[in-house]
């Protein structure tokens, strides 16, 4: 589960066949709530190909997609939520975020029959 705090380092030895003046090497993943820029690119150039129904035809003669592409809008849903959390994780009251009913979207289960 994320966490406002969260930092993950691993530490592994080089490769043999490489020369480094360090016999250890290290590796620091963040994450960033600046990212939720990029979520929100990602909606955005999707809502603008689905308005012109733009690569849509090759996903309709999928047997899956073939009734209708509620998948895709409920993939939609998913990341708005996730962007608008990574904006709420940049206010000072984060720690509440979630707590107050107009903060949780409605539950529901998605295509296929699971929950977010």
């Amino acid at each position: 589960k994320w966490g406002p705090a969260s930092i993950q380092v691993a530490l592994s030895r080089q490769s043999p066949y490489v020369k480094y003046a360090h016999k250890v090497s290290g590796l620091m993943m963040a994450n960033h709530t600046a990212i939720h820029n990029l979520f929100d690119r990602c909606v955005k150039q999707y809502d603008l190909l689905k308005s012109r129904n733009a690569f849509l035809e090759n996903y309709r003669q999928e047997r899956m997609f073939s009734a209708n592409l509620d998948e895709f809008d409920y993939s939609r849903e998913v990341v708005v939520s996730l962007s608008e959390e990574y904006q709420a994780a940049e206010q000072e009251d984060y720690i509440k975020w979630g707590m107050l009913e107009a903060d949780i979207p409605p539950a529901r289960g998605g295509p296929g029959g699971y929950d977010r």
